[in-house]
């Protein structure tokens, strides 16, 4: 099996379930989920656990990834909720993200800490697979839904929401979405020789923005009034990755699982 997800729960609810299994790791303990999707075999991480009771700052995202990396796997399409920070980008877009603003505290965002070495710098240059993104851009123009390609990802540690002074100021920084997911994810594949691109659904508009407060029951609902349009763009973006791997993600191939 060459793909994985990872994910919330719902993405469980668009996909033939097979079987579920816990994989431990030396960096802790990750669910797997093993299925297909229109006849294509995939495994899926639910990020906050299969039964959604993680949060974003808990999550053990070095076992999550490890555990992909473990299984032989090396192409990976994270799926978050994102609050938008453009007008452009109404609830129920995607962002094919290209870039990220690193805004979390407290998590841990590397592989390398170990202080027996090595140490390693990791270029980012290219944060997110170009082959993976491509796809999914494709996927989304193919599938008719209203997206942008390239967007900047504002991650932030949560739980809460931001202020409409913080939006402002990272709307003017360039981002377009935020989320409380993506990062250390996206570090971590990176670092893991993953070919990796993510995909933001858009649930709300972010604080300030949003003509009403924020709720996590808006962010729920959003997500589930995406499923169908998220299933077909996931669909279509597996049958478009190609087989052989032509970029430089998996030059990165420091660690040992």
């Amino acid at each position: 099996m060459d793909i994985a997800v990872i994910g919330g729960t719902g993405i469980d609810e668009i996909m033939e379930v097979n079987s579920m299994s816990t994989l431990t790791t030396r960096f802790g303990q990750a669910q797997i989920i093993y299925g297909r999707l229109n006849g294509i075999d995939l495994l899926f991480v639910p990020r906050h656990g299969s039964d959604h009771s993680v949060p974003p700052s808990m999550i053990d995202y070095r076992a999550q990834i490890a555990a992909i990396r473990k299984l032989g796997v090396t192409r990976v399409i994270g799926i978050c909720a994102v609050g938008s920070l453009k007008k452009n980008l109404p609830p129920g877009s995607f962002a094919i993200l290209g870039d990220f603003i690193d805004l979390t505290r407290k998590r841990v965002d590397t592989f390398f800490d170990d202080p027996e070495g090595p140490v390693v710098h990791t270029d980012f240059t290219l944060p997110y697979c170009p082959e993976m993104s491509e796809a999914l851009s494709m996927a989304c123009g193919q599938a008719g839904v209203e997206f942008v390609s390239g967007a900047v990802y504002a991650g932030v540690e949560g739980p809460r929401y931001e202020s409409p002074a913080e939006i402002r100021l990272y709307a003017s920084w360039g981002a377009h979405v935020i989320g409380m997911t993506n990062i250390p994810e996206v570090i971590l594949a990176k670092e893991a020789g993953l070919c990796y691109g993510a995909m933001g659904v858009v649930t709300n508009m972010a604080s300030g923005i949003s003509p009403t407060p924020l709720s996590h029951d808006e962010v729920r609902e959003a997500m589930t009034s995406a499923s169908k349009k998220l299933a077909d763009v996931l669909r279509i973006a597996l049958e478009n990755i190609p087989v052989e791997r032509a970029c430089t993600c998996a030059s990165n191939k420091a660690l040992v699982f």
